[in-house]
């Protein structure tokens, strides 16, 4: 009952009541310093409330609820987080009586304040990359809690806890921890088609906002919940399967991780085990049924009714494919663990064998449905996307079954592409899905030297050939049709994925083709949107103005991808062939064409499709930089305009943004505008500070620039353009860069932070979490900046003179950009960004004193004790009292210089006497390389007194 009084335990009541409140009047206050020494009577409360002989509550437990809930909805989340954790201690560390409400509690309450982002920081004493308390916490309290719960009640009590996953909108850390506790707990067959649904909700709708690393880590996390928490007999395997589809390949579950795996192994433990589908007509049925009905169900198509406009969706392909590979590495893992040396591969030729049916037929019969010709190479082109392992028996095996029906699928796709068949709007993602099967079937089979890449080289020669015909082909109709314009645009994708083959497969002849068709072609050609006549506006065409224009933009892209391919071979190509052509003319008129025609090209494009001209720039600047410096500039104008509109969420921000810097910081670019020293090198010098604010907000951007100069400043490529002999002379000339890396980064805010930790805590899991495999690492944190910088001073050889050189600038800039802090206005505090700037100058200033000569610092250390009378935080004193003992112990001719630091007035003295007088603490080390000691040691008590 809520109320009840015993004299027998009269003395326990009155004690807890008091205890009680005494916390709830404490808690009034919301002081956490005044509260956090009640916490403790919290335990008190505990023991007094539970009956030791009867083990149970002597008090309801909504009365310590009422507590919890009061320290929850505070406004103070320092005091949420005490309250939160208090709570999860208590319930993993004393045995409490079940109680239906502590279920409800968690569902409610507490999961309503572990949504809060700002609780799982960690404590100053962490190190980063270490799991905050708050998430450690949470996965031993979930799993010591379900212990407690009666069998039938744990079942229902995690699908609550799922569902309230799905219920709000959860930010990404909570999710990710909550994800992690569910993955810890302990085998256990609780969940059901409904737990399944709820994971499945989880990943598709609440996480599809958040950070890429981090809902691959909660993707990866309630992977394992799902594996650990099932029971196989409530679920069939499409049920399963369906839930697999969820996770996505590119930040989770991936073939290459241990994950996957692990995934393989709990199928093959719990093969037969699942349970009986609807439609299935076996009382038990295996992986290998399963997928034996899945193919043959998805190939199999109805009658075909007219032409479909558009492809089927890529989920059935997708899943069909998973559940292939699961069952072949599963077949791979039993003839490990049984000690087959020689796989015969039977079930997975089993699986392929209804696709190289139809993959046979499709160079022969023209009337197989386009719907079932979609279907076999969607499938076709999953498998060979998902097969990327190191030696990969499954796609080998996979290749080896492609020999009989390539001629057949080459034939089919040749056709398709050149003979008129892609016609409507939709046939273009038909065109898309013909030229990445080819390009993947040329990149796996280079690697297992297929023997049959003559019949690659055959379709690659009438493919280019073909397509350049059709372009050529000039419509002498005032109104283009539809299928024309259609017709074109394959073509140019076509030649496209000619060139990307090219580069792996390189034949003279096709590159001659490419070279004379691009020679002549008007750059920057729209597509004019073609009337809606009745045939296509009978069909479920949409030709709108924004579709169209979509369509045009790939179109121009398409031709800057030629372009681009044609302006790489160019110097080789020149001196094999004696005639040049028109527009690739190496003369500096016909460049500078060309660039203009790019930046013309910056102008129709949208933001995602201008990688290629980014890239066609690359090349045409260096040319251009002193012959057409305007046009340059105006170059590195419009180009900056593009990156600056983007945002760093954009997944085409980073690829645009390395193609940018790769032009715009070129090695010979840089070179060209340091000598001429004109509006070409105040404008790098401005993109430079431009890029470095910008990095203030994108976190990411610096890294990429940096990274990018000091590869190419002290390891050049070996085939580099340059119009220097040493690259590193660009240093110099820009050494700006390194002095701001030096000192980068700002003062995040606390939710940045948080962000960074998580971050580097997942990243410390290594393959552990297979999100760190899957996900390209992307060091984008702030201080990869200041340690490329400070990587990049450490290769230098003080024995190389333009080195030697660099280091002394950097040294002098240095001191400048400390002693520019210490005069302005701004509140100088501990922590603050002044300060750690300050820091950072003088951990740089060590790292660069070893290289330096006794002449140059002669002329700097005065500035080095100047610096000691300045500045009073004791962080930075200690670096400067450590160089000025470094310096006095290699050169103990400064002594005279640091002597006269004792004989300014007192005013001067008082503040920051205390710098020198440390230095006279370590004199032992300063006096090894001198022979004067006894003079030198009464001079130190003298100074000291």
């Amino acid at each position: 009952s809520l109320f009840w009084w015993c004299a027998e335990e009269n003395e326990k009541l009155l004690q807890f009541w008091e205890t009680y409140i005494l916390i709830m009047e404490t808690l009034e206050g919301n002081q956490i310093h005044v509260i956090k020494p009640v916490l403790p009577k919290l335990n008190s409360l505990y023991d007094h409330a539970i009956s030791g002989e009867k083990g149970h509550w002597l008090f309801h437990p909504s009365w310590h609820m009422c507590i919890y809930k009061r320290m929850f909805e505070s406004e103070n989340k320092t005091l949420t987080k005490e309250g939160v954790l208090h709570f999860l201690e208590l319930c993993e560390t004393k045995h409490l009586p079940n109680a239906l409400d502590f279920s409800e509690f968690i569902i409610g309450p507490l999961m309503d304040a572990l949504s809060e982002s700002s609780l799982y920081s960690r404590t100053p004493g962490q190190s980063v990359g270490a799991c905050p308390p708050l998430g450690i916490r949470l996965q031993k309290f979930l799993a010591s809690y379900l212990m407690l719960l009666p069998e039938e009640e744990k079942g229902s009590f995690l699908l609550k806890f799922i569902q309230k996953m799905t219920s709000r909108h959860w930010c990404a850390v909570p999710i990710l921890f909550l994800s992690m506790a569910l993955a810890n707990i302990p085998a256990c067959k609780v969940l059901g088609t409904e737990g399944l649904h709820a994971l499945r909700d989880v990943l598709q709708c609440t996480m599809i906002t958040h950070q890429i690393l981090l809902r691959g880590a909660a993707q990866c996390y309630l992977l394992q919940s799902a594996l650990h928490l099932t029971d196989v007999e409530k679920v069939s395997l499409p049920e399963v399967a369906n839930f697999l589809l969820s996770l996505r390949p590119e930040e989770s579950l991936r073939r290459d991780t241990l994950l996957w795996m692990e995934l393989c192994s709990w199928l093959q433990v719990n093969d037969r085990g699942f349970r009986k589908s609807l439609n299935s007509e076996h009382q038990e049925i295996s992986l290998c049924q399963y997928v034996h009905s899945l193919v043959r169900g998805y190939l199999k198509t109805p009658p075909s009714e007219g032409e479909n406009c558009f492809m089927p969706d890529w989920f059935e392909a997708k899943l069909v494919a998973t559940m292939i590979l699961l069952a072949a590495d599963g077949e791979q893992m039993r003839n490990e663990y049984s000690g087959k040396s020689n796989i015969e591969w039977i079930e997975l030729e089993a699986f392929l064998n209804p696709l190289l049916d139809v993959l046979m037929k499709l160079g022969s019969n023209a009337y197989i449905p386009t719907l079932k010709t979609d279907k076999s190479l969607q499938l076709l082109l999953k498998l060979l996307q998902s097969s990327h392992k190191q030696d990969d028996g499954v796609l080998v095996f996979i290749l080896k079954s492609l020999l009989t029906p390539m001629e057949s699928i080459l034939q089919f796709i040749l056709r398709r592409l050149t003979a008129n068949e892609l016609n409507t709007v939709g046939d273009l993602d038909r065109c898309d899905l013909y030229l990445d099967l080819i390009r993947e079937m040329v990149n796996l089979g280079l690697k297992v030297t297929w023997e049959k890449t003559q019949s690659l080289k055959n379709f690659i020669l009438c493919l280019t050939n073909a397509s350049i015909r059709n372009l050529q082909e000039r419509n002498c109709e005032e109104e283009p049709t539809l299928k024309d314009q259609i017709k074109k645009v394959c073509s140019m994708a076509s030649l496209t994925a000619v060139c990307e083959i090219m580069g792996q497969i390189p034949e003279a002849h096709l590159v001659d083709a490419l070279r004379r068709f691009v020679s002549c072609w008007p750059f920057n050609e729209v597509l004019k949107k073609p009337s809606q006549t009745a045939e296509s506006s009978s069909s479920c065409e949409e030709t709108t103005s924004q579709g169209w224009g979509r369509i045009v933009a790939r179109y121009v892209r398409d031709q800057w991808i030629c372009l681009r391919f044609i302006l790489n071979l160019f110097p080789t190509l020149s001196q094999e062939n004696e005639d040049t052509s028109e527009i690739l003319s190496s003369t500096a008129e016909e460049s500078i064409k060309i660039l203009e025609l790019a930046l013309e090209a910056l102008t129709i494009l949208p933001s995602d499709q201008v990688l290629p001209v980014f890239d066609c720039m690359k090349v045409l600047v260096p040319k251009l930089l002193e012959a057409a410096e305007s046009l340059c500039i105006e170059a590195f104008d419009l180009a900056w305009k593009i990156i600056s509109s983007l945002s760093n969420t954009q997944l085409i921000f980073w690829s645009n943004l390395k193609a940018f810097v790769q032009f715009i910081f070129d090695t010979e670019v840089l070179a060209v505008a340091a000598r001429a020293k004109g509006q070409a090198y105040a404008k790098i010098k401005e993109i430079i500070f431009k890029l470095i604010d910008m990095s203030a907000t994108k976190t990411g951007v610096f890294n990429v620039v940096l990274t990018h100069c000091c590869q190419s400043w002290i390891f050049p490529l070996v085939n580099e353009r340059s119009a220097l002999t040493n690259p590193f002379l660009n240093a110099g000339n820009y050494c700006e860069l390194i002095t701001e890396a030096c000192v980068f980064g700002t003062v995040f805010r606390r939710d940045q932070r948080l962000i960074q930790d998580v971050h580097a805590f997942i990243e410390s899991l290594g393959e552990k979490c297979a999100a760190n495999v899957v996900t390209e690492s992307t060091f984008r944190d702030d201080h990869y900046v200041r340690v490329c910088a400070i990587k990049f001073l450490c290769l230098l050889d003080e024995s190389n003179t333009l080195h030697k050189a660099f280091m002394e600038d950097i040294f002098i800039k240095l001191l400048d950009k400390d002693e520019l802090v210490s005069r302005s206005r701004t509140r100088y505090y501990a922590n603050s960004l002044h300060h750690r700037i300050k820091n950072r100058v003088w951990q740089t200033l060590l790292v660069l004193l070893p290289k330096l000569d006794q002449t140059f610092l002669c002329g700097t250390l005065d500035k080095v004790f100047q610096a000691g009378f300045g500045n009073n935080q004791a962080s930075v004193k200690y670096f400067i009292e450590w160089i000025v003992i470094l310096s006095l112990h290699k050169y103990p001719q400064f002594l005279n210089k640091f002597w006269d630091c004792f004989s300014y007035d007192e005013e001067k003295l008082k503040t920051s006497i205390c710098t020198f007088l440390s230095v006279l603490a370590h004199f032992d080390i300063i006096l090894q390389n001198t022979s004067e000691k006894v003079s030198l040691v009464n001079r130190v008590y003298s100074a000291a007194l």
